[in-house]
């Protein structure tokens, strides 16, 4: 398995010359590796950006329960089919189809994370758990049934499983998982609130409320990342990855943390755009219609410089939670070619499973505690 690394293009010259994907992402490379960004920094920003997201989404919610709007996308939602609630455009006709498919791509990003497969309890449980924070972005779900258990997965809500996850890992840190539930509960607002703000006319929030908009529109291209990141989940998944890892809790280095799970979010987005995946949602960075091509150079080269200044964060690592945090966030530069998620993306259809992975992702589904 080739994992990419974007600092090393220049080490694939020929690679380069006969993949135009390839080309076309070296092309936004700045011209000199950036340094690290600096850790004080990031989390001077990353707070103000939490701020800003939780005052929205405050506003939000007291306009979904007392304005118009709100009202009517609350009784659609009370009223609509299982079906109506799906937002993946892959021909999924029910949320079992749609169940089973975010299983198996949360074995193949957890095979990714960990370097490998493993065939233990602990592993599977993990995995249901990622699938639950991941159907987040499949299915409009809202963020109460995630606090209060009614968003459940084969049977089980996410505080079950990470129940579970306790009692199978023993004598390891339990704080992981309690933040890993925490941050969820805030990615699970962020991900109704742009699943409102991308209703019909009549149905969507008020101007100035719409929580695609403000990502959108934000200039500074790591304020949008971090942005992006609440949306993309990869925080609580880091949480369960150090978790795994028996990673420190009390001194593990935030600042790091922060930057790897910044970083996989981008190089997800990295990976899609290098082959056009997805190129005509408002939230991709890469090509828009309605954006000026000198615009979309211009973001792409932020981009890259700041998943480049994440990384370096990294750079010559020995010790095992740095190791862990390098991998997570430079893994996600490989999704668009091995994760079965993207290939479909890129098709806009499902694709069959082969035998044993079906047969995992059935294991994986129906196992409770």
């Amino acid at each position: 398995m080739l994992e990419f690394h974007l600092a090393e293009t220049e080490l694939f010259a020929a690679a380069r010359t006969l993949d135009p994907h390839l080309e076309g992402l070296a092309r936004f490379l700045p011209a000199t590796a950036p340094g690290a960004v600096d850790p004080a920094h990031l989390l001077a920003v990353e707070a103000e950006c939490r701020r800003d997201r939780l005052a929205l989404l405050d506003a939000t919610d007291r306009a979904y329960r007392e304005r118009g709007p709100g009202r009517a996308y609350a009784a659609w939602l009370s009223a609509a089919r299982p079906a109506e609630l799906i937002c993946t455009r892959k021909g999924d006709r029910s949320l079992d189809e749609v169940h089973r498919h975010i299983v198996r791509d949360s074995v193949q990003w957890l095979t990714l994370w960990l370097a490998g497969y493993r065939p233990d309890p602990l592993w599977h449980a993990l995995a249901k758990a990622v699938a639950l924070l991941a159907v987040l972005d499949d299915i409009v779900v809202p963020p109460q049934d995630v606090a209060n258990g009614v968003h459940r997965l084969g049977g089980e809500s996410l505080a079950e499983v990470l129940d579970r996850v306790k009692a199978l890992g023993g004598d390891r840190d339990p704080r992981w998982l309690a933040e890993a539930h925490r941050e969820t509960l805030f990615s699970a607002r962020v991900q109704f609130h742009e699943k409102w703000s991308a209703a019909a006319p009549g149905l969507a929030p008020p101007e100035g409320l719409d929580a695609i908009q403000a990502y959108v529109r934000e200039p500074d291209a790591l304020r949008a990342s971090i942005l992006r990141t609440y949306a993309a989940e990869t925080l609580p998944v880091l949480h369960l990855i150090a978790y795994y890892y028996r990673l420190p809790y009390d001194d593990h280095d935030r600042a790091a943390f922060l930057a790897a799970a910044v970083a996989q979010t981008l190089g997800m987005d990295i990976s899609k755009d290098q082959y056009g995946i997805g190129v005509k949602e408002v939230t991709n960075f890469g090509v828009r219609p309605t954006r000026p091509a000198p615009e979309t150079a211009r973001r792409r080269t932020a981009i890259h410089h700041t998943f480049l200044r994440l990384t370096a964060r990294f750079r010559d690592a020995t010790d095992l939670p740095t190791l862990v945090y390098d991998r997570y966030s430079r893994v996600s530069l490989s999704y668009a070619r091995l994760v079965d998620r993207y290939l479909e993306r890129r098709r806009m259809t499902r694709l069959p499973m082969s035998a044993p992975l079906s047969a995992l992702v059935d294991e994986v589904l129906t196992t409770r505690g």
